[in-house]
């Protein structure tokens, strides 16, 4: 065969093969995610073990979580300072010695606290794993809370909330949530400079002896895991019983809602805008029907409030609506900044586009496409070891287990037209809304 009869055929074969650029990729509804395997045991001094021993690559993550966030808190800021400065000395090590040891081995500490749990988190290659379980160990047995480290610890953060106050988002956050909280309440609160200077050491090592227990303890292990490893996981912090004080949460009183506050800013060139109100906690009936409704209004890029407001009326150029949830309680806002002379006009769309979705089904296809926006979502938050361990934790310290998942999909799946149409109903009412804008002067 010569190249004369081949070159047509070949061709033929370039052209089957070319993407037809015209049309979009085929598209498949998902109807099941398959959650990997997550162990769940406990040592025997009731330290709570989840285990994901997933991926191919030397790495693993090792994470301690204790229950001593702000709701367990004695003195303001006090959980803060106490995760934050944990790793600023142990043992007979300065903080300088503590952090050349990690970064001698190619690894990295951090330390966090939220509302209700403190975290420190170890990422390592799993080989080096057995040099530095003991030195997360001499965190906890043996940290230092150095006079002249809280000191840089409260200078630092001063300095930091003063950038912070100039920004006028910022000042919105805080706003709302002290008046949906209450001023002196755990999820209410705000940090101030004569908060930081209160800290002491004294604060600081009652609230570690308090709530760093073991009975109050969960550990996250993920990625490349040995038996080595466990076993010292377990002679390290499975074997020592230290019972953690009791702390039982207040609620907050529901009485903070339906205000309008406006506050005058020497900040920024736009006025933020939040309106929002109290709502519930991850364990709430209403809570996988509300997860849709509020993607659907403004939980994501081709929301209502995207399309509408930045879209089709140009009053600004981000919006969205979020759920903020606790261990034992949440809220919902609205989050926008716009030009001054806007803001009327904005925060009368976002209470139409609420009287909207009570007032009309939403369609189907609409509906289908952020069911399919959301099982995409699911399915990267289940891709890869670290993933899987952080929707775990999310779970378990939620109070469920992670296959309880399942049921949070299908709950997602079958919410119907007149579901979203009953939330909004029951939730999106302006008279409960707390509206708060900082404007330019």
């Amino acid at each position: 065969m010569t190249l004369f009869h081949i070159l047509p055929v070949l061709l033929q074969i370039q052209k089957n093969l070319m993407l037809n650029r015209k049309a979009g990729p085929i598209s498949h509804n998902l109807t099941k995610l398959i959650i990997p395997e997550i162990q769940e045991y406990e040592w025997a001094n009731g330290t709570k073990v989840c285990e994901i021993n997933l991926g191919s690559q030397d790495i693993t993550k090792i994470e301690i979580v204790h229950k001593a966030g702000r709701s367990v808190e004695d003195h303001h800021l006090a959980s803060r300072a106490t995760s934050s400065l944990m790793k600023d000395g142990c043992g007979n090590k300065t903080s300088a010695q503590f952090a050349e040891e990690i970064d001698f081995l190619g690894a990295s500490v951090k330390t966090a606290s939220n509302m209700d749990f403190s975290y420190t988190t170890l990422h390592t290659l799993t080989r080096h794993a057995d040099n530095l379980v003991p030195l997360l160990h001499e965190m906890y047995e043996r940290p230092v809370f150095a006079e002249d480290e809280i000191e840089k610890f409260k200078k630092l953060n001063i300095q930091k909330l003063k950038e912070e106050l100039t920004k006028n988002e910022v000042i919105t956050y805080r706003l709302i949530t002290e008046e949906i909280f209450g001023k002196s309440h755990a999820y209410g609160y705000n940090s101030t400079e004569s908060d930081y200077n209160a800290i002491n050491q004294s604060i600081i090592k009652e609230h570690f002896e308090n709530y760093y227990g073991s009975d109050n303890r969960f550990v996250f292990i993920s990625g490349k895991i040995t038996d080595t490893m466990l076993k010292q996981l377990e002679a390290y912090f499975g074997s020592e019983t230290k019972p953690s004080k009791t702390h039982d949460y207040v609620p907050a009183k529901d009485y903070f809602k339906g205000k309008s506050i406006q506050i005058a800013s020497q900040n920024e060139h736009q006025s933020a805008i939040k309106t929002g109100m109290k709502l519930f906690n991850k364990n709430h009936p209403d809570n996988d029907t509300f997860f849709v409704l509020n993607t659907i209004f403004g939980g994501y890029f081709g929301s209502r409030l995207m399309s509408k407001i930045r879209e089709d009326l140009g009053y600004t150029y981000d919006i969205f609506s979020s759920v903020d949830q606790m261990l034992y309680d949440g809220c919902f806002y609205v989050s926008t900044e716009a030009a001054d002379k806007y803001v009327p006009l904005l925060l009368t769309e976002i209470y139409q586009q609420m009287d909207v979705l009570k007032q009309e089904l939403v369609q189907s296809d609409e509906l289908n496409m952020v069911k399919n926006y959301l099982m995409g979502s699911f399915m990267n938050m289940l891709d890869g070891p670290m993933n899987v361990s952080s929707f775990a934790k999310s779970m378990i310290l939620s109070g469920k287990r992670p296959s309880d998942f399942n049921a949070t999909v299908s709950n997602i799946l079958e919410t119907k037209p007149s579901d979203i149409c009953g939330m909004a109903q029951k939730y999106f009412n302006r008279e409960n809304m707390t509206e708060i804008v900082v404007y330019p002067v």
